[in-house]
């Protein structure tokens, strides 16, 4: 599967999966069904993966400076 983002949209991406992470992390802390629990492990390590894999990209995503970006789509303007 491929997904096109924008820096933004990356980041802003980036933001929710941590605040997910946090949040399904006090769920599994206060979770005492096993079964539930054991779902909810999955995930978080699923959300863990996607989240790790987003990061790397990030940092690894050449900058372009503004002006350039701007260059690029309207030459000469």
């Amino acid at each position: 599967m491929i997904l096109h983002l924008t820096h933004g949209q990356a980041q802003e991406l980036e933001t929710l999966l941590g605040v997910s992470l946090r949040e399904l992390s006090h769920e599994i802390a206060a979770t005492e069904n096993a079964s539930y629990r054991s779902m909810l492990l999955t995930r978080r390590t699923r959300l863990e993966k996607v989240r790790d894999t987003l990061a790397g990209l990030l940092a690894a995503e050449v900058k372009v400076p503004d002006e350039l970006v701007r260059e690029l789509a309207h030459p000469g303007d």
